[in-house]
C-alpha cells in the first residue's frame, strides 16, 4: 500500500470518527432544547461536551492533567479534580502523604508535604493513554518504551511482588530547575510486554548484587522492551516514588475487580 493510499485512509477514519462526535453532541443538545431547558442547562451541556470527548478521545483528560505542576497546591489540584479518592502516609518519610486521583483512564498520584506538590505521577490504564509531557505540556510521539523517553537514568527500581514494576529516574539541570523526571511500566492488568518472570530474575538479581555490570545491561535491554506507562516529575527520591505506587492488591481493591 502506497503512502498516499495510507494517509487517505487515516484521514477518512479521522473524519468518521469527529462525525460520529459531532453527531453524538448534537443529539445531546437537541435533547436539551425539546424539553425548553437550554437556557438553564449551560452547565449539562458542558460536561456533555466533556463526556463526548472522553468518549471519543483522551484530549480532555490531558488538558486536565496540564493543570498540575510541582509547587501546586492540593486546594487548586481540587479544582479541577475535585477531592482524593485515596490518601496514604509515606513509609519513608513522615512529612509526606500520597493523594490518589482514581479515574477510569488514569491514576493521578500527588505526593505532598502538607499541602504542596512535591511531585506526581501518572500511570494510564489505556494502552494508548499517554498524557502530554509533564514540563513542556506538549503531545508526545514516539514513546512507547521506557527508553524511548529518558536521555540517560541515575536511578531504577523494580519489583514482582506485590506489583511488577520497573521505574527509573532521570536528573535534570539547573535549566529545568534541578526536578527528576519518572518513567515506568506497572503490570495490573494490562500487557507491559514482559513477563513476571523476567521481572522476578531481575529483580533476584537485584538483591544478591546492586553493582553487577551485566544488571544495569539487563536493566538498559528491559526499559527498551517494555511499554512506558508511568510518567512522573518531581524532587523526590525513586523509592518514595516507588513507595507511592498502589500493589496489586490496592489496584483490585479501590477499583473493585
Amino acid at each position: 500500500m502506497t503512502t498516499e493510499m495510507k494517509n487517505s485512509d487515516a484521514e477518512q477514519q479521522q473524519g468518521v470518527k469527529n462525525k460520529s462526535l459531532y453527531e453524538y453532541f448534537v443529539a445531546i443538545a437537541l435533547g436539551l432544547m425539546a424539553i425548553g431547558q437550554w437556557g438553564d442547562t449551560k452547565d449539562i451541556a458542558v460536561e456533555a461536551w466533556q463526556l463526548t470527548l472522553s468518549k471519543f478521545t483522551h484530549k480532555y483528560e490531558y488538558e486536565s492533567l496540564n493543570h498540575v505542576n510541582v509547587g501546586s497546591n492540593l486546594k487548586y489540584i481540587s479544582t479541577h479534580f475535585g477531592q482524593p479518592k485515596l490518601i496514604k502516609k509515606s513509609k519513608y518519610h513522615e512529612n509526606l502523604n500520597f493523594a490518589y486521583y482514581l479515574e477510569k483512564k488514569f491514576i493521578l498520584t500527588l505526593i505532598l508535604e502538607g499541602d504542596r506538590v512535591n511531585a506526581y505521577t501518572i500511570t494510564g490504564l489505556v494502552d494508548d493513554f499517554v498524557p502530554y509531557g509533564l514540563l513542556d505540556k506538549r503531545e508526545k510521539e514516539n514513546t512507547l518504551s521506557i527508553a524511548d523517553n529518558y536521555t540517560e537514568f541515575q536511578d531504577f527500581t523494580l519489583d514482582f511482588n506485590n506489583v511488577e514494576f520497573l521505574l527509573v529516574k532521570e536528573e535534570l539541570g539547573k535549566e529545568k530547575l534541578f526536578v527528576n523526571q519518572y518513567f515506568g511500566a506497572i503490570g495490573y492488568e494490562q500487557n507491559i510486554n514482559a513477563s513476571k518472570a523476567e521481572f522476578k530474575g531481575l529483580y533476584e538479581k537485584l538483591n544478591m548484587n546492586d553493582e553487577a555490570p551485566s544488571l544495569l545491561a539487563d536493566v538498559k535491554r528491559l526499559t527498551k522492551q517494555v511499554r512506558n506507562n508511568f510518567y512522573g516529575v518531581g524532587e523526590v527520591s525513586l523509592s518514595i516514588v516507588a513507595d507511592s505506587v498502589l500493589t496489586d492488591f490496592e489496584y483490585s481493591l479501590y477499583y473493585k475487580k
